[in-house]
């Protein structure tokens, strides 16, 4: 520990990338196998040292380079990525600030890799003026027969809107049959948790579809179900 000690936080100098990497790669395989740290230093905001310094502590780790070593891993483990988020039929939230990514993984890594596979898209804020909008022709839809990525554009008004993404949710679980090869995704989930029958058809659809996904900014909003984060 007496290398974090001599370590002198600095206010005005943020983290050097080169010199964390090699703190956090040091770090790792030293801790991991016994050996003494070859003694790297870096400089980091005071309040980010502090911050480094109480996981190090609650966490039990060794040194502030393994917690930053751990925290890049956990970060890694949870960022979205298309393989992470098909891995299996499982629910998921995909989360993140506003203008954090969420809607250009969707659009743009997401989709592209679903190519022949059904998909609907609840397109909240009409972001995805590229997929044809059903609209209400979604109620005459061959859903076990279907091949396309489409979208259904709420009314604006949220109490319309509401009352429209509750019937639909309140279809696909009449037609949950015919679902087996879907992929659902919801844009700003957190508008409808409510809706008893969307609750309803989230929570139990990897008995329905391929795959539903609630987009949101929310942190909180959908308790019980695995988050991955987008990172732009």
């Amino acid at each position: 520990m007496d290398n974090e000690n001599r370590t002198q936080p600095s206010t005005t100098e943020a983290v050097k990338p080169d010199a964390i990497a090699e703190l956090v790669g040091q770090a790792g395989s030293s801790e991991k196998s016994g050996k003494a740290d070859k003694g790297t230093h870096v400089r980091v905001l005071k309040v980010d040292h502090e911050k480094l310094l109480a996981i190090k502590l609650r966490r039990g780790y060794r040194s502030i380079g393994y917690a930053i070593h751990s925290l890049l891993e956990e970060k890694e483990e949870n960022t979205v990525s298309v393989e992470a988020m098909m891995k299996n039929n499982v629910p998921i939230v995909l989360q993140g600030k506003p203008e954090g990514g969420k809607t250009y993984f969707i659009k743009h890594e997401l989709l592209p890799s679903l190519e022949g596979s059904p998909v609907l898209l609840i397109d909240t804020w009409d972001e995805y003026k590229e997929l044809r909008n059903v609209g209400h022709n979604i109620y005459g839809l061959d859903f076990r027969n279907f091949r396309e990525h489409i979208r259904f554009v709420p009314n604006r008004q949220s109490n319309v809107a509401r009352t429209e993404v509750g019937g639909i949710f309140a279809l696909l679980d009449m037609k949950k049959d015919e679902m087996a090869r879907w992929i659902v995704v919801v844009e700003e989930a957190h508008s409808f948790r409510n809706l008893s029958a969307f609750a309803k058809f989230l929570y139990g659809s990897r008995h329905v579809v391929r795959k539903m996904i609630a987009v949101t900014p929310q942190t909180d909003a959908f308790q019980g179900l695995e988050t991955l984060m987008a990172s732009h």
